[in-house]
This record gives C-alpha cells, sequence and structure tokens, in this order.
C-alpha cells in the first residue's frame, strides 16, 4: 500500500469509527425499545396475577422455587409461567433482531474495508465470515450467540429476588413490582430494568465491535495483507493495556495477535500495513477523559488535536501535560511513573489483558529481585 493510500486509510478509519458509534447507538436503541415493550407486557400480567392471589399463595410465594418443576397453585404456575415467556422473549426476539442487524453490518463492513484498502470489493463470503465471528470469543470469552440469554439469566434471578424480598418486608404488590420497573417520577432509573438496559448497550456495542473487526481482518486477508498494526484511540478512556499495545505490529496470522475487542467498550482495533508498521498522515488524540460532546468549547483547542500516525500511546502520553497523566495513571502510580521506575506499558498485564493493580506490580517487582539474585 502506498503512502497516499495509507494517509487516506487512517483518516477514513478514524471518521469510520464515529459513524460506527452512531450505528450502534441506533441499533442500541432498538433493541432497549423492544426490551421496554417485552418487560413492560410482562410486568403487567404479572401485576394483575400478585393481586388475584391469596394470602396462603402470598406467603408460598416467598420461598418458591421459581425454576422447580415441582407443582404449586394455578395462579403460582401461571406467575412462574409469566416469568419464563418474559425471559426467553429477551433471549429469542432481542437475538433475532440483533442477528438480522449484525449480519447487515458485515456485509457493509466488508464492502468498506475493501474499498478503503484496494478500491475494490473483496470477494469474501461475509455470511461465513459472521458465522465463524459468532463462534469466536471475544472480550473475555463471550460469544455473541449467548449475547441476550446471560443479560435475560442475570434479571430473572433478581426479579424472583425482588418478589420474595418484598414479599418477605411486607411490601405491597405495587411496590414490589415499582422495584423491579422504577418509578415514573425518576424515569424509570431507579428499577431493576435499568442495569438490564445498560448491560444491553453495552454488550451490544461490544459484539457489533467484535463483528467489525472479524470482518476487517478476514476483508484484510482476501485483499492480501500481511501484517497489520495495533490502533488504539489516544485519549483518557483508553485502558493500560490497549495503551501499552498501541502501534504493535503483528502477522495477519500470528495466534498471538490480540482479538478485539478484549474487553467491554473496547474501541482498540487494525490497519493494514507493511513489515515496518510505518503509515502516513495523521491520528486524533483527546488529552482527556471525557467524551469530546462533554468538553465545554472553549476547552476543546487546547485538549484536541492530531498527531503523526505512527505517533504511540505511550509517546502521546510523554507528551501530555501532568494533570493528564496524573488522572490517567491515579496518584500512586503516577508517582511510580515520574520516578521513573516504570513506562506506561509496564502497568498492563499482557495475559489477562488489563492493569495491574499495585499489589500485582510489587509481587513482579519481587519476583524480578529474586531472579536477579538467583534465588
Amino acid at each position: 500500500m502506498d503512502k497516499s493510500a495509507q494517509k487516506v486509510l487512517i483518516d477514513a478509519l478514524s471518521q469510520h469509527q464515529a459513524y460506527l458509534y452512531r450505528a450502534s447507538s441506533q441499533s442500541v436503541n432498538e433493541l432497549t425499545g423492544q426490551f421496554n415493550k417485552l418487560s413492560e407486557r410482562q410486568l403487567s400480567r404479572l401485576a394483575e396475577l400478585l393481586n388475584e392471589i391469596s394470602d396462603s399463595e402470598r406467603n408460598a410465594l416467598q420461598s418458591l422455587n421459581f425454576s422447580s418443576k415441582a407443582k404449586a397453585s394455578k395462579n403460582l404456575e401461571e406467575i412462574k409461567a409469566i416469568l419464563n415467556e418474559w425471559f426467553k422473549s429477551i433471549d429469542d426476539d432481542l437475538f433475532e433482531q440483533f442477528d438480522k442487524s449484525a449480519l447487515q453490518l458485515a456485509v457493509y463492513e466488508a464492502s468498506y474495508s475493501a474499498k478503503l484498502v484496494a478500491g475494490t470489493a473483496a470477494v469474501v463470503n461475509v455470511e461465513k465470515i459472521y458465522k465463524a465471528a459468532k463462534k469466536a470469543p471475544y472480550a473475555g470469552g463471550q460469544l455473541v450467540d449467548y449475547l441476550f440469554a446471560d443479560i435475560a439469566a442475570s434479571l430473572r434471578k433478581k426479579v424472583e429476588h425482588v418478589i420474595r424480598d418484598g414479599i418477605s418486608q411486607g411490601q405491597t404488590n405495587q411496590q414490589i413490582v415499582q422495584r423491579i420497573k422504577g418509578r415514573k417520577a425518576n424515569n424509570y432509573k431507579d428499577g431493576l430494568l435499568k442495569s438490564s438496559r445498560e448491560s444491553i448497550e453495552r454488550q451490544v456495542r461490544t459484539a457489533r465491535s467484535h463483528i467489525s473487526t472479524a470482518t476487517y481482518i478476514d476483508t484484510y486477508k482476501a485483499l492480501g495483507v500481511e501484517y497489520v498494526k495495533v490502533v488504539a484511540t489516544l485519549d483518557g478512556r483508553t485502558c493500560e493495556y490497549c495503551a501499552s499495545i498501541d502501534g504493535d505490529v503483528y502477522a495477519i496470522d500470528d495466534p498471538a495477535r490480540p482479538r478485539f475487542p478484549v474487553h467491554p467498550n473496547n474501541r482498540t482495533t487494525y490497519v493494514p500495513c507493511d513489515k515496518s508498521g510505518e503509515i502516513a498522515g495523521l491520528r486524533p488524540f483527546v488529552m482527556d477523559e471525557r467524551k469530546v460532546k462533554d468538553i465545554p468549547k472553549e476547552e476543546r483547542k487546547h485538549l484536541i488535536g492530531q498527531l503523526d500516525a505512527n505517533t504511540s500511546f505511550k509517546e502521546f502520553f510523554e507528551q501530555s501535560d501532568e494533570f493528564f497523566q496524573r488522572t490517567w495513571l491515579g496518584k500512586s502510580k503516577y508517582e511510580l511513573y515520574k520516578k521513573g521506575e516504570y513506562s506506561i506499558d509496564k502497568f498492563a498485564d499482557p495475559l489477562n489483558k488489563r492493569g495491574y493493580t499495585l499489589a500485582e506490580l510489587k509481587a513482579l517487582d519481587q519476583k524480578t529481585f529474586n531472579n536477579v539474585l538467583g534465588e
């Protein structure tokens, strides 16, 4: 790839990431909207049934094993059926909706990346790429197929606990349902469903990032790309692990190559390059931990800019002001950094793909010290 093409690539991919975030927002909004409809319908049924149960059934409900196949009264069996239907629909309906949009995303990403790199469409089997992506673990072992099953299972457990606890605490049926749904006065942000909506957003964004990256890699391979370079985001929200490997170059088939996303909301990706890893053009930076939209306009010119595309996060960090460095590292790690005892790539655990704690750093230091002494 010539230098002019590389310059266009890095600029275009940076802009493309912003567009992808907006597209993910639309997908998240559609899915949370569907989640709200499913939950509202089943909660209404649950509320009606709770109002019909007898005192003895209410007492039995507080110790009921909702997953048990043992027979209970008709009303209690119907409550169990409502919960079964509710959480099965969260898994089935939301995944069906996500699955369609995710395949469309893979088709678009294959076309986009091919035209960007080669100026033409690549001959790739997008359905095969998407199928493989669904079977590949990401962000600590998650699988696309279980995206909503895990959310549904977690919510079910919490709902069952609230029902039992509410009855044992003498709460009214309305209070129990309100704990699940939230209060209208607080825009329903104080109920159990809030955390599930947040999980949907986090998991959907991460899964879509996984699908995009997997599509890029397979498209690059189809175009004959042999090497890829890690490109993290130069801002205060990038984790220590991604910062530590920013700029690393891997053979595209290297089994040791990190499979992004490595954690929820991971924004790190790959760009094609030659063996040297040199890329023409500029890359944006934000010397702040806030999102650009949250930074007052009068402050942006001092915090936002562009650097040579080959500037690593480590180099960007070394050029940053003390406030940014201290905020990103935290007080204790910043003191170690300033003393020259650690460079920022030493703060990350390459095996677990996260930052080391101070206790872990001390343990590693002791191990190194013992090795030096031959103990």
